[in-house]
Protein backbone atom coordinates (compact mmCIF):
# COMPACT_ATOMS: atom_id res chain seq x y z
CA UNK A 1 0.00 0.00 0.00
CA UNK A 2 1.22 3.45 -0.98
CA UNK A 3 2.75 5.00 2.49
CA UNK A 4 0.65 7.02 5.07
CA UNK A 5 0.91 10.81 5.12
CA UNK A 6 3.06 11.96 8.30
CA UNK A 7 1.97 14.53 10.38
CA UNK A 8 3.63 17.75 9.54
CA UNK A 9 6.52 19.00 12.02
CA UNK A 10 5.45 22.14 14.45
CA UNK A 11 7.65 24.13 13.08
CA UNK A 12 5.64 23.86 9.24
CA UNK A 13 2.31 24.10 10.88
CA UNK A 14 3.42 27.17 12.98
CA UNK A 15 4.11 28.94 9.66
CA UNK A 16 0.66 28.42 8.09
CA UNK A 17 -1.30 29.55 10.87
CA UNK A 18 1.36 32.81 11.46
CA UNK A 19 0.94 33.38 7.40
CA UNK A 20 -2.81 33.34 7.47
CA UNK A 21 -2.59 35.94 10.25
CA UNK A 22 -0.06 38.07 8.92
CA UNK A 23 -2.06 38.00 5.76
CA UNK A 24 -5.45 39.40 7.49
CA UNK A 25 -3.71 41.82 9.51
CA UNK A 26 -1.48 42.84 6.35
CA UNK A 27 -4.93 42.74 3.64
CA UNK A 28 -5.79 46.19 4.20
CA UNK A 29 -5.32 48.92 1.89
CA UNK A 30 -4.43 51.72 4.52
CA UNK A 31 -1.54 49.39 6.88
CA UNK A 32 -3.20 50.50 9.81
CA UNK A 33 -2.02 46.99 11.16
CA UNK A 34 1.64 47.65 9.95
CA UNK A 35 3.38 48.88 13.25
CA UNK A 36 1.41 45.91 15.13
CA UNK A 37 2.29 43.34 12.94
CA UNK A 38 6.65 44.78 12.90
CA UNK A 39 6.07 44.87 17.14
CA UNK A 40 4.60 41.03 17.13
CA UNK A 41 7.60 40.25 15.36
CA UNK A 42 10.59 41.98 16.44
CA UNK A 43 12.42 39.27 18.39
CA UNK A 44 11.44 36.53 15.73
CA UNK A 45 14.54 34.97 14.38
CA UNK A 46 15.43 35.71 10.96
CA UNK A 47 14.91 32.01 9.67
CA UNK A 48 11.05 32.74 11.19
CA UNK A 49 10.49 35.85 8.87
CA UNK A 50 12.30 34.35 6.09
CA UNK A 51 9.81 31.60 6.15
CA UNK A 52 7.06 33.29 6.08
CA UNK A 53 8.27 35.99 3.67
CA UNK A 54 8.45 32.11 1.97
CA UNK A 55 4.95 31.23 2.25
CA UNK A 56 3.16 34.00 1.57
CA UNK A 57 5.17 35.15 -1.54
CA UNK A 58 4.60 31.89 -2.86
CA UNK A 59 0.97 31.83 -2.51
CA UNK A 60 -0.18 31.27 -5.71
CA UNK A 61 -4.08 32.76 -4.75
CA UNK A 62 -2.95 35.40 -2.77
CA UNK A 63 -3.43 39.07 -4.29
CA UNK A 64 -0.36 40.83 -5.40
CA UNK A 65 -1.33 44.15 -3.41
CA UNK A 66 -1.26 41.66 -0.08
CA UNK A 67 1.94 40.25 -0.94
CA UNK A 68 3.36 43.59 -1.64
CA UNK A 69 2.07 44.36 1.89
CA UNK A 70 3.73 41.61 3.02
CA UNK A 71 6.91 41.76 1.60
CA UNK A 72 7.10 45.88 3.01
CA UNK A 73 6.43 44.74 6.20
CA UNK A 74 8.36 41.43 6.93
CA UNK A 75 11.33 42.51 4.68
CA UNK A 76 14.10 43.22 7.47
CA UNK A 77 18.19 43.69 6.93
CA UNK A 78 18.61 39.94 8.79
CA UNK A 79 16.65 38.22 6.14
CA UNK A 80 19.29 36.24 3.80
CA UNK A 81 17.08 34.87 1.64
CA UNK A 82 14.52 36.30 -1.14
CA UNK A 83 12.51 34.58 -4.00
CA UNK A 84 9.90 37.95 -5.19
CA UNK A 85 7.52 35.51 -6.78
CA UNK A 86 5.34 36.61 -9.70
CA UNK A 87 3.98 40.79 -9.64
CA UNK A 88 2.42 42.51 -12.31
CA UNK A 89 4.29 45.43 -14.07
CA UNK A 90 2.54 48.34 -11.75
CA UNK A 91 4.47 46.80 -8.90
CA UNK A 92 8.46 46.43 -9.99
CA UNK A 93 9.52 49.85 -9.33
CA UNK A 94 8.21 49.50 -5.87
CA UNK A 95 9.31 46.41 -5.20
CA UNK A 96 13.15 47.32 -5.97
CA UNK A 97 12.90 49.99 -3.66
CA UNK A 98 11.51 47.89 -0.78
CA UNK A 99 14.24 45.16 -1.46
CA UNK A 100 16.96 47.92 -1.97
CA UNK A 101 16.31 49.51 1.34
CA UNK A 102 15.49 46.81 3.60
CA UNK A 103 17.46 43.72 2.21
CA UNK A 104 20.81 44.78 2.73
CA UNK A 105 21.37 41.59 4.55
CA UNK A 106 20.43 39.24 1.59
CA UNK A 107 22.55 36.33 0.42
CA UNK A 108 20.43 35.03 -2.25
CA UNK A 109 17.77 37.28 -4.14
CA UNK A 110 15.53 35.38 -7.38
CA UNK A 111 13.95 38.03 -8.90
CA UNK A 112 12.70 35.98 -12.04
CA UNK A 113 9.06 36.60 -11.17
CA UNK A 114 9.49 40.53 -11.67
CA UNK A 115 11.14 41.33 -14.95
CA UNK A 116 12.41 44.46 -14.01
CA UNK A 117 14.69 44.57 -17.41
CA UNK A 118 12.86 48.35 -17.75
CA UNK A 119 14.47 49.86 -14.36
CA UNK A 120 18.23 49.44 -14.59
CA UNK A 121 18.84 52.21 -12.63
CA UNK A 122 17.30 50.89 -9.96
CA UNK A 123 18.05 47.36 -10.49
CA UNK A 124 21.97 48.77 -10.47
CA UNK A 125 21.36 50.37 -7.29
CA UNK A 126 19.61 47.86 -5.64
CA UNK A 127 23.09 45.46 -6.25
CA UNK A 128 25.13 47.80 -5.54
CA UNK A 129 23.35 48.21 -1.43
CA UNK A 130 23.12 44.25 -1.20
CA UNK A 131 27.03 44.04 -0.29
CA UNK A 132 26.25 40.36 0.73
CA UNK A 133 24.99 39.23 -1.73
CA UNK A 134 26.04 35.45 -2.91
CA UNK A 135 23.56 33.92 -5.44
CA UNK A 136 21.79 36.98 -7.76
CA UNK A 137 19.20 35.29 -10.27
CA UNK A 138 18.00 37.77 -12.73
CA UNK A 139 17.54 36.14 -16.26
CA UNK A 140 16.40 38.65 -19.03
CA UNK A 141 17.15 41.47 -17.04
CA UNK A 142 21.09 43.16 -17.44
CA UNK A 143 22.74 45.66 -19.56
CA UNK A 144 25.84 47.14 -19.05
CA UNK A 145 24.51 49.33 -16.13
CA UNK A 146 23.55 46.41 -14.03
CA UNK A 147 26.64 44.64 -15.12
CA UNK A 148 29.00 47.20 -13.79
CA UNK A 149 26.98 47.27 -10.79
CA UNK A 150 28.01 43.18 -10.44
CA UNK A 151 31.52 43.86 -10.67
CA UNK A 152 31.67 45.05 -7.11
CA UNK A 153 29.96 42.44 -5.93
CA UNK A 154 32.89 40.40 -4.71
CA UNK A 155 30.88 38.20 -2.61
CA UNK A 156 28.93 36.44 -5.57
CA UNK A 157 29.34 32.44 -5.94
CA UNK A 158 26.59 32.12 -8.84
CA UNK A 159 25.07 34.65 -11.23
CA UNK A 160 22.18 34.29 -13.84
CA UNK A 161 22.26 36.94 -16.58
CA UNK A 162 20.49 34.29 -18.98
CA UNK A 163 18.12 35.21 -21.74
CA UNK A 164 17.92 38.32 -23.93
CA UNK A 165 20.02 40.59 -21.68
CA UNK A 166 20.72 43.90 -23.41
CA UNK A 167 24.93 44.41 -22.33
CA UNK A 168 27.85 44.56 -24.38
CA UNK A 169 31.01 43.20 -24.61
CA UNK A 170 32.77 45.88 -22.66
CA UNK A 171 29.95 45.25 -19.63
CA UNK A 172 31.28 41.55 -19.52
CA UNK A 173 34.61 42.45 -19.14
CA UNK A 174 33.98 44.11 -16.09
CA UNK A 175 33.01 40.82 -14.42
CA UNK A 176 36.69 39.87 -13.45
CA UNK A 177 35.90 38.04 -9.39
CA UNK A 178 37.50 35.05 -7.72
CA UNK A 179 33.98 33.94 -5.87
CA UNK A 180 31.99 33.37 -9.24
CA UNK A 181 31.23 29.46 -9.35
CA UNK A 182 28.48 29.20 -11.37
CA UNK A 183 27.07 31.70 -13.84
CA UNK A 184 24.00 31.19 -16.43
CA UNK A 185 23.96 33.67 -19.55
CA UNK A 186 22.69 33.26 -23.10
CA UNK A 187 20.06 31.32 -25.05
CA UNK A 188 19.87 27.40 -25.22
CA UNK A 189 21.47 26.57 -29.02
CA UNK A 190 22.13 30.54 -29.61
CA UNK A 191 25.63 31.97 -30.14
CA UNK A 192 24.59 35.49 -29.60
CA UNK A 193 25.14 36.83 -26.45
CA UNK A 194 25.56 40.82 -26.58
CA UNK A 195 24.05 43.53 -28.68
CA UNK A 196 27.03 43.75 -31.21
CA UNK A 197 28.87 41.86 -33.95
CA UNK A 198 31.56 41.23 -32.20
CA UNK A 199 32.60 37.12 -31.36
CA UNK A 200 30.31 35.99 -28.91
CA UNK A 201 32.52 32.73 -28.35
CA UNK A 202 35.51 35.42 -27.89
CA UNK A 203 33.63 37.11 -25.50
CA UNK A 204 33.14 34.20 -23.51
CA UNK A 205 36.64 33.01 -23.64
CA UNK A 206 37.59 36.09 -21.60
CA UNK A 207 34.56 35.45 -19.25
CA UNK A 208 36.15 32.05 -18.45
CA UNK A 209 39.90 33.39 -18.18
CA UNK A 210 38.91 36.15 -15.98
CA UNK A 211 36.73 33.86 -13.36
CA UNK A 212 39.10 31.69 -12.62
CA UNK A 213 36.95 29.45 -9.93
CA UNK A 214 34.28 28.74 -12.70
CA UNK A 215 33.07 25.46 -12.53
CA UNK A 216 29.72 25.78 -14.37
CA UNK A 217 28.77 27.54 -17.47
CA UNK A 218 25.13 26.45 -17.59
CA UNK A 219 22.66 27.70 -21.17
CA UNK A 220 25.23 28.55 -23.08
CA UNK A 221 25.28 26.19 -26.07
CA UNK A 222 29.22 26.58 -27.41
CA UNK A 223 31.12 26.54 -24.49
CA UNK A 224 33.83 24.33 -26.51
CA UNK A 225 34.26 26.94 -28.73
CA UNK A 226 35.09 29.59 -26.52
CA UNK A 227 37.73 26.97 -24.76
CA UNK A 228 39.54 26.44 -28.28
CA UNK A 229 39.33 30.11 -28.85
CA UNK A 230 41.77 30.04 -25.15
CA UNK A 231 43.55 26.94 -25.95
CA UNK A 232 44.78 28.64 -29.09
CA UNK A 233 45.99 31.53 -27.06
CA UNK A 234 47.16 29.68 -24.22
CA UNK A 235 47.88 26.38 -24.82
CA UNK A 236 48.64 25.58 -20.45
CA UNK A 237 45.61 27.51 -19.03
CA UNK A 238 43.68 25.33 -17.10
CA UNK A 239 39.87 25.28 -16.04
CA UNK A 240 37.95 24.81 -13.23
CA UNK A 241 34.76 23.58 -15.23
CA UNK A 242 33.06 20.99 -13.23
CA UNK A 243 30.08 21.01 -16.73
CA UNK A 244 29.74 22.06 -19.67
CA UNK A 245 27.88 22.70 -22.86
CA UNK A 246 28.77 22.28 -26.65
CA UNK A 247 27.18 22.05 -30.07
CA UNK A 248 29.01 20.75 -33.08
CA UNK A 249 31.92 19.72 -31.22
CA UNK A 250 35.21 18.86 -33.67
CA UNK A 251 38.04 16.99 -32.76
CA UNK A 252 40.02 20.31 -32.50
CA UNK A 253 37.52 21.12 -30.04
CA UNK A 254 37.27 18.14 -27.54
CA UNK A 255 41.27 18.35 -27.60
CA UNK A 256 40.80 21.79 -26.10
CA UNK A 257 38.44 20.26 -23.67
CA UNK A 258 40.53 17.49 -22.79
CA UNK A 259 43.47 19.60 -22.13
CA UNK A 260 41.91 22.46 -20.29
CA UNK A 261 39.34 20.77 -18.01
CA UNK A 262 40.76 18.13 -16.34
CA UNK A 263 37.96 18.52 -13.43
CA UNK A 264 34.95 17.87 -16.27
CA UNK A 265 32.16 15.41 -14.36
CA UNK A 266 29.07 16.78 -16.45
CA UNK A 267 28.88 17.33 -20.43
CA UNK A 268 26.39 18.20 -22.84
CA UNK A 269 27.22 17.39 -26.49
CA UNK A 270 25.26 18.44 -29.22
CA UNK A 271 25.63 17.31 -32.77
CA UNK A 272 29.25 15.97 -31.90
CA UNK A 273 31.29 14.95 -34.78
CA UNK A 274 32.58 11.18 -35.15
CA UNK A 275 34.56 10.23 -33.25
CA UNK A 276 34.44 12.72 -30.46
CA UNK A 277 32.77 10.98 -28.11
CA UNK A 278 35.34 8.21 -27.80
CA UNK A 279 37.66 10.69 -26.87
CA UNK A 280 35.78 11.13 -23.61
CA UNK A 281 37.43 8.35 -22.07
CA UNK A 282 40.51 10.56 -21.64
CA UNK A 283 38.47 12.67 -19.02
CA UNK A 284 38.97 10.92 -15.81
CA UNK A 285 36.12 12.11 -13.71
CA UNK A 286 33.33 12.21 -15.95
CA UNK A 287 29.76 11.06 -14.51
CA UNK A 288 27.00 12.44 -16.84
CA UNK A 289 26.93 12.55 -20.55
CA UNK A 290 23.76 14.22 -22.46
CA UNK A 291 24.23 13.73 -26.30
CA UNK A 292 22.03 15.11 -28.80
CA UNK A 293 22.22 13.75 -32.72
CA UNK A 294 25.10 11.25 -31.45
CA UNK A 295 26.64 8.59 -33.52
CA UNK A 296 25.45 5.26 -32.10
CA UNK A 297 28.78 3.45 -32.74
CA UNK A 298 30.54 5.97 -30.93
CA UNK A 299 28.34 5.73 -27.96
CA UNK A 300 28.65 2.15 -27.74
CA UNK A 301 32.24 2.50 -28.08
CA UNK A 302 32.34 4.90 -25.60
CA UNK A 303 30.64 2.96 -23.09
CA UNK A 304 32.63 -0.30 -23.43
CA UNK A 305 35.90 1.53 -22.65
CA UNK A 306 34.98 4.03 -19.82
CA UNK A 307 31.23 3.38 -19.28
CA UNK A 308 31.75 1.97 -15.61
CA UNK A 309 32.60 5.39 -14.09
CA UNK A 310 29.01 6.76 -15.72
CA UNK A 311 26.34 7.78 -13.27
CA UNK A 312 23.75 9.15 -15.49
CA UNK A 313 23.16 8.99 -19.31
CA UNK A 314 20.88 11.32 -21.33
CA UNK A 315 20.67 10.45 -25.04
CA UNK A 316 18.33 12.72 -27.49
CA UNK A 317 17.36 12.24 -31.34
CA UNK A 318 18.81 9.17 -32.56
CA UNK A 319 16.37 6.81 -34.26
CA UNK A 320 18.53 5.78 -37.46
CA UNK A 321 19.91 2.50 -35.08
CA UNK A 322 17.97 0.92 -32.30
CA UNK A 323 20.11 1.01 -28.59
CA UNK A 324 19.81 -1.87 -27.18
CA UNK A 325 19.43 -1.45 -23.48
CA UNK A 326 21.09 -4.37 -22.59
CA UNK A 327 24.47 -2.65 -23.68
CA UNK A 328 24.03 -0.21 -21.86
CA UNK A 329 23.07 -2.28 -18.84
CA UNK A 330 26.38 -4.28 -19.39
CA UNK A 331 28.73 -1.62 -19.76
CA UNK A 332 27.52 0.84 -17.12
CA UNK A 333 27.31 -1.16 -14.07
CA UNK A 334 26.81 1.87 -11.75
CA UNK A 335 23.95 4.13 -13.85
CA UNK A 336 21.79 5.49 -11.52
CA UNK A 337 19.89 7.44 -14.10
CA UNK A 338 18.88 6.94 -17.71
CA UNK A 339 17.16 9.63 -20.21
CA UNK A 340 16.08 9.14 -23.35
CA UNK A 341 14.33 11.24 -25.88
CA UNK A 342 13.43 10.31 -29.52
CA UNK A 343 15.02 7.24 -29.81
CA UNK A 344 14.78 3.54 -31.23
CA UNK A 345 15.34 1.32 -28.04
CA UNK A 346 14.91 -2.35 -27.45
CA UNK A 347 15.72 -4.91 -24.50
CA UNK A 348 17.35 -8.25 -26.09
CA UNK A 349 18.04 -10.50 -23.18
CA UNK A 350 15.68 -11.26 -20.21
CA UNK A 351 18.58 -12.26 -18.10
CA UNK A 352 20.21 -8.58 -17.81
CA UNK A 353 19.60 -6.35 -14.77
CA UNK A 354 20.02 -3.20 -13.86
CA UNK A 355 21.05 -3.56 -10.23
CA UNK A 356 21.26 0.42 -9.28
CA UNK A 357 18.96 1.93 -11.61
CA UNK A 358 16.95 4.66 -9.46
CA UNK A 359 15.34 7.13 -12.33
CA UNK A 360 14.62 6.18 -16.19
CA UNK A 361 12.62 8.69 -18.64
CA UNK A 362 11.63 7.49 -22.11
CA UNK A 363 9.68 10.07 -23.81
CA UNK A 364 8.83 9.75 -27.40
CA UNK A 365 10.76 6.48 -28.33
CA UNK A 366 10.32 3.69 -30.60
CA UNK A 367 9.80 1.03 -28.39
CA UNK A 368 8.02 -2.16 -27.73
CA UNK A 369 5.88 -3.02 -24.71
CA UNK A 370 8.02 -6.33 -24.45
CA UNK A 371 10.75 -3.92 -24.07
CA UNK A 372 9.46 -1.89 -21.44
CA UNK A 373 8.25 -4.55 -19.63
CA UNK A 374 11.76 -5.87 -19.56
CA UNK A 375 12.80 -2.29 -17.97
CA UNK A 376 10.34 -2.45 -15.17
CA UNK A 377 10.75 -6.13 -14.42
CA UNK A 378 14.84 -5.82 -14.49
CA UNK A 379 15.63 -3.08 -12.34
CA UNK A 380 14.46 -3.81 -8.88
CA UNK A 381 15.40 -0.45 -7.58
CA UNK A 382 13.81 1.95 -9.38
CA UNK A 383 12.24 4.92 -7.80
CA UNK A 384 10.99 7.40 -10.93
CA UNK A 385 9.40 6.09 -13.95
CA UNK A 386 8.39 8.16 -16.77
CA UNK A 387 7.25 6.51 -19.72
CA UNK A 388 5.83 8.81 -22.19
CA UNK A 389 5.18 6.78 -25.47
CA UNK A 390 2.37 4.94 -26.42
CA UNK A 391 1.73 1.64 -24.51
CA UNK A 392 -0.66 -1.33 -25.20
CA UNK A 393 -0.57 -2.62 -21.81
CA UNK A 394 -3.53 -3.74 -19.98
CA UNK A 395 -4.74 -4.03 -16.33
CA UNK A 396 -3.65 -7.78 -16.71
CA UNK A 397 -0.05 -6.72 -17.78
CA UNK A 398 -0.01 -4.62 -14.45
CA UNK A 399 -1.34 -7.37 -12.50
CA UNK A 400 1.58 -10.09 -13.91
CA UNK A 401 3.85 -7.31 -13.24
CA UNK A 402 3.09 -6.54 -9.47
CA UNK A 403 2.98 -10.73 -9.30
CA UNK A 404 6.16 -10.96 -10.55
CA UNK A 405 8.18 -7.34 -8.87
CA UNK A 406 8.18 -6.50 -5.73
CA UNK A 407 8.31 -2.35 -6.64
CA UNK A 408 9.56 -1.33 -2.99
CA UNK A 409 11.44 1.82 -4.00
CA UNK A 410 9.07 2.84 -6.44
CA UNK A 411 8.21 6.48 -5.95
CA UNK A 412 6.84 8.25 -8.50
CA UNK A 413 5.22 6.27 -12.07
CA UNK A 414 4.03 8.33 -14.98
CA UNK A 415 2.60 6.14 -17.88
CA UNK A 416 1.47 9.30 -20.34
CA UNK A 417 -0.42 7.28 -23.18
CA UNK A 418 -1.38 3.75 -21.99
CA UNK A 419 -5.36 4.09 -23.37
CA UNK A 420 -5.91 -0.33 -22.06
CA UNK A 421 -5.25 0.47 -18.17
CA UNK A 422 -7.96 1.47 -16.29
CA UNK A 423 -9.04 2.41 -12.55
CA UNK A 424 -8.19 -1.39 -11.48
CA UNK A 425 -4.34 -0.68 -12.72
CA UNK A 426 -4.59 2.38 -10.26
CA UNK A 427 -5.98 -0.06 -7.42
CA UNK A 428 -3.37 -2.49 -7.98
CA UNK A 429 -0.37 0.04 -7.98
CA UNK A 430 -1.64 1.78 -4.47
CA UNK A 431 -2.21 -1.72 -3.15
CA UNK A 432 1.13 -3.20 -4.00
CA UNK A 433 3.79 -0.02 -4.35
CA UNK A 434 4.84 0.98 -0.79
CA UNK A 435 6.54 3.65 -1.24
CA UNK A 436 4.30 4.89 -4.43
CA UNK A 437 3.60 9.09 -4.20
CA UNK A 438 3.16 9.88 -7.66
CA UNK A 439 1.34 8.61 -10.27
CA UNK A 440 0.01 10.13 -13.67
CA UNK A 441 -0.34 10.74 -16.21
CA UNK A 442 -4.44 9.61 -15.65
CA UNK A 443 -6.00 11.67 -18.69
CA UNK A 444 -4.17 9.52 -20.64
CA UNK A 445 -5.52 6.19 -19.09
CA UNK A 446 -9.22 4.82 -20.02
CA UNK A 447 -10.50 6.55 -16.69
CA UNK A 448 -13.46 9.12 -16.21
CA UNK A 449 -13.25 11.19 -13.62
CA UNK A 450 -16.20 9.74 -11.23
CA UNK A 451 -13.10 6.94 -10.88
CA UNK A 452 -10.77 9.56 -10.22
CA UNK A 453 -12.85 11.71 -7.91
CA UNK A 454 -13.87 8.22 -5.88
CA UNK A 455 -10.22 6.89 -5.40
CA UNK A 456 -9.01 10.56 -4.12
CA UNK A 457 -11.44 10.52 -1.63
CA UNK A 458 -10.40 7.03 -0.55
CA UNK A 459 -6.75 8.63 -0.52
CA UNK A 460 -7.69 11.24 1.48
CA UNK A 461 -9.69 9.03 4.29
CA UNK A 462 -7.11 6.79 4.25
CA UNK A 463 -4.42 9.35 5.02
CA UNK A 464 -2.46 7.80 1.78
CA UNK A 465 0.40 9.82 0.69
CA UNK A 466 -0.62 9.46 -2.95
CA UNK A 467 -1.40 11.89 -5.56
CA UNK A 468 -2.87 10.99 -8.83
CA UNK A 469 -2.01 13.54 -11.90
CA UNK A 470 -3.41 15.52 -13.70
CA UNK A 471 -5.14 17.54 -10.73
CA UNK A 472 -7.51 19.22 -12.74
CA UNK A 473 -10.39 17.22 -15.03
CA UNK A 474 -9.94 15.29 -18.00
CA UNK A 475 -11.90 13.29 -19.94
Amino acid sequence: MSPKNQVHPLSYLCVKLVSAQLIQALSDDEGRNYDVVLEYLFDATYEVVQELLKNILNSVNLDAATRFSCLQVLLRQDVRKLDTGIFPHSYYEAILKVITQKGTGLQQLNLKGVWVRDHPAQLSELVTNLTKLKILVIPHMADDQVLQAISKAQSLSVLDISGECSFTSSGLRLIRNETLTCVDIGYFGKKSICQQDESDCDIIAEMIENLPNLTCLRTYSFTGTSLLTLYRKNSKHKTRLKYLHDTGTSDEVIEAIINMCEQLKSIHLDTPQKGVICRLKQLKKLNCIKLVHHDSADLLDYLADSGAALQVLKLNHNKRNALDLCDVCLCVPNLHTLECFQLKLAFSQMDTFFMNLENIEILYCDVSDSSLKCILMNCPFLKRVIIGCVINMTDGDVFRLCAECDFLCLEELWLSCARGLTCISVELLMGHCPNLKVLGQLSGWDIHQEEIEYLRSVILYTNTDLTLLPLGTFS
